[in-house]
Order: C-alpha cells, then structure tokens, then sequence
C-alpha cells in the first residue's frame, strides 16, 4: 500500500473509476448520482501518483426519518482490489464524514458480494436482499459512526 494516497477528491478526479467500475457498459448518466453536486456532499478517492484507483461518496440522505449520510459510488479498479484500498478509502471518508457535521448515522445500499466487506469494517445488515435494476442483488446496510 505505500505510495496509496487517500484523500477528498473532484468528482473530475473520481469519476472515470467510478463509471468503469460501478456502471461499465452503461451511459456516462448513469455514473452521476443525486447530491453529486451539493456542497455538503465529501468525495474521496485513493491515488497512486496521479492515478486514481478508487473513489466513494457521502452525501446527505434521510435514514429511517432521521438525517443521516449516504455513502454511494464506492468501487475499486480490478488491479487494486484486495489490497486494503477500499479499507483506507472507506475509513477516509468516514473520518471526513465525522468532521464535517455532527449526524453520526451512515448507511448504504451495498451489493451483494461486497456485504462481507462493510462487515469488516464494523456494518451491519438492515435490509433483506433486493434488486437494483440493471446493477444485481443489494442489501441496505448501515453503521452509526
């Protein structure tokens, strides 16, 4: 992992990774997301150098009635999967999460072969299994942080 550099990041800088490796195959639309462009909202990415292998994003989103943080668009290139990336990404944006507002409720709609993942980083299931149209099986899962 030295020489990954994880940090806030422009949705310039994230979003190729974000649309080759959540939306591949899709138009360029379908790699933008509500609350992309609000202020409040934290993009984070991890770079090599000038490359970036990995983005993820936090915008604000009501969980069960209350405010909360959505995280959303989370993906890493195929070459740096399973190399601790996505962990440093994750804690990142969490860490900026924590700084930036006193709401202390995250949550997301994580596919299904990535649950095992949010579980090791301290998330918990909140939903049954459920389609997203076009992308697979998901499962809402959340943490308060």
């Amino acid at each position: 992992m030295d020489g990954v550099i994880a940090r806030r990041a422009t949705l310039d800088e994230i979003f190729q990774v974000r649309w080759d490796v959540l939306r591949a195959g899709c138009p360029v639309e379908a790699a933008r997301f509500p609350g992309d462009d609000a202020p409040e909202t934290i993009l984070v990415g991890a770079f090599v150098g000038e490359r970036n292998v990995s983005c993820a994003t936090a915008t604000r989103a009501q969980w069960e009635g209350r405010p909360a943080w959505q995280l959303g668009g989370m993906g890493v290139v195929a070459d740096w999967q399973k190399r601790g990336v996505g962990q440093r990404v994750l804690a990142t944006l969490e860490d900026l999460v924590r700084r930036a507002s006193d709401v202390r409720q995250i949550w997301c709609n994580a596919r299904e072969e990535a649950v095992a993942f949010y579980e090791k980083q301290g998330w918990v299931l909140a939903s049954e299994r459920f389609q997203v149209e076009g992308v697979g099986p998901h499962f809402k899962m959340t943490k308060t942080l």
